[in-house]
């Protein structure tokens, strides 16, 4: 066996049976396991239990097979059990690649229900008994491009994974927020793990050059990570090179944008403003920004003029963390200019109901530092001691109203 791959295949019996047992037979020799699920192994009243639960988790990769008849068992079990749909979903939570197979003259799905909407957005593979060997030739180049999926590591919260994936096929363009001191490096790997794996080639990971003020070295540097060939000195010559490249192949292709906080204001608004039409004007470009308080600036900063206002928001995991007196001393003397209005909000117990952006400086700085957290509907102060450190460290007296 060359492979370590472990693939699983999922199957209707009213249309692909025959071809399942044959491609089993092929597969099952060429990767380190291969599953199907016949009616003389698993009972039909145990489908779904401990053996393909466990097996799906196992797989690397899930071939769902789609034949002619596959659109109408859809839609004759809306209203009932469907195994197979159970299946699919799990490959999905589960981490899986997921490719569909269109058998024998089935050239696009014109039906799934609304759970599959995700499939639409992978890329097909068609297959024909009548070209048995060739396409599977075919098949296991698909399949080698993929890479075993590593084990979940301790703290992921799968959901949030898979909200991140499901927004970014369907939207296709997202911004991921977290406040300032936040430890989010499990859920970005995980993140870059799971969309690398379903982009491959067309994946890239741009950083955005810190204390940069040259344009030239500015948009370079992003061409770089974009995979584009050749010099790049503008903002100008770096949009022309996305676009070409877009023209150039239906694959997608994702941005996975991070390091904002720290790069040129008016440079980060031009790159912004560029992704936003690249995503409204090719259907196979996505991308993800990861981001603080200079993303938040991007979406809401310029209200209706912002160049990534109206895009979809997720922000990271709200986890445990304790801001050290240290920290908190250090982030409040950089707040000398708001201290009338730092001593005010001290009085209140609750200081604005939570959203994402305040045009009130003062609370939106206090949010991103972290020095606010949402608690229920409402933003309130970070623990007592915040409270009382800030008192100590902005002088705050009684009598501030």
């Amino acid at each position: 066996m060359g492979s370590k791959l472990n693939i699983f295949i999922s199957y209707r019996r009213a249309d692909s049976e025959d071809f399942a047992g044959r491609l089993y037979d092929h597969l099952s020799q060429e990767y380190a396991s291969a599953f199907l699920d016949t009616e003389d192994g698993i009972g039909a009243g145990e489908r779904f239990l401990k053996v393909i639960v466990k097996e799906i988790e196992k797989a690397d990769v899930f071939l769902m097979l789609i034949g002619k008849e596959s659109e109408k068992e859809f839609k004759k079990r809306e209203n009932e059990d469907d195994y197979v749909l159970k299946e699919i979903l799990h490959a999905h939570k589960s981490n899986c690649t997921i490719i569909p197979l269109l058998l024998n003259g089935v050239t696009e799905i014109e039906y799934l229900p609304d759970d599959l909407d995700f499939i639409r957005e992978l890329s097909y593979y068609e297959f024909s008994h009548k070209k048995f060997s060739l396409n599977l030739e075919g098949l296991k180049d698909e399949i080698n491009k993929h890479r075993p999926k590593q084990k979940e590591p301790n703290g992921v919260n799968r959901a949030f994974i898979q909200e991140v994936i499901t927004e970014v096929l369907n939207q296709k363009l997202i911004v991921l927020f977290y406040q300032d001191s936040t430890n989010i490096s499990i859920h970005l790997k995980a993140i870059e793990a799971e969309v690398q794996s379903r982009f491959l080639d067309e994946f890239y990971m741009v950083s955005i050059p810190p204390y940069v003020d040259e344009e030239e070295e500015y948009f370079a540097c992003v061409a770089k990570d974009c995979g584009l060939d050749g010099e790049v000195k503008k903002v100008s010559e770096w949009a022309k090179a996305m676009h070409k490249k877009l023209m150039s192949s239906s694959k997608p292709l994702l941005l996975f944008v991070n390091d904002l906080e720290e790069g040129n204001k008016t440079f980060n608004r031009q790159f912004a403003t560029i992704l936003r039409k690249l995503k409204d004007r090719f259907s196979h470009f996505h991308a993800i920004f990861i981001g603080r308080k200079a993303l938040a600036t991007l979406v809401y900063g310029e209200g209706v003029l912002s160049p990534l206002n109206n895009v979809k928001e997720i922000f990271f995991p709200e986890q445990e963390m304790k801001l050290g007196e240290r920290k908190i001393v250090q982030e409040l003397n950089s707040l000398g200019r708001y201290k009338k209005q730092i001593c005010k909000l001290l009085k209140k117990e609750k200081i604005a109901r939570f959203a994402t952006w305040y045009h009130n400086e003062t609370i939106n700085t206090l949010f991103w530092k972290n020095l606010l957290v949402k608690e229920g509907s409402h933003l309130v102060w970070r623990g007592e001691l915040t409270k009382e450190i800030a008192r100590e460290v902005l002088e705050c007296d009684g009598d501030v109203v």
